[in-house]
């Protein structure tokens, strides 16, 4: 057994698939993605990125219910889980 606390609802098989934002309300998610948008103004690069099928779809069907390009939703997603893992001192 271990002391590691599973973060958020679990979605997946692997032990590090979890969702961060599973105790948020709509309001708090909002407040989260436009304090994203903010960094992501900052330079990009450009990068290929193979994803499971499945992943894709339901990053995008995710996407679209929060009315963002599902690009946009993956940087964002991909920002607020990485600064929720640095508070919580945790590796993915």
């Amino acid at each position: 057994m271990t002391n590691d606390r599973a973060i958020g609802q679990r979605f997946g098989p692997e032990p590090h698939q979890y969702d961060p934002y599973a105790g948020m309300n709509g309001d708090e998610f909002v407040a989260e993605v436009e304090a994203a948008f903010t960094a992501a103004r900052k330079r990009q690069r450009a990068i290929s990125l193979k994803l499971p099928e499945e992943l894709l779809a339901r990053t995008k069907a995710e996407a679209a219910r929060h009315d963002l390009p599902y690009q946009t939703f993956i940087k964002v997603v991909l920002e607020k889980s990485l600064d929720h893992l640095s508070r919580r001192g945790r590796r993915p």
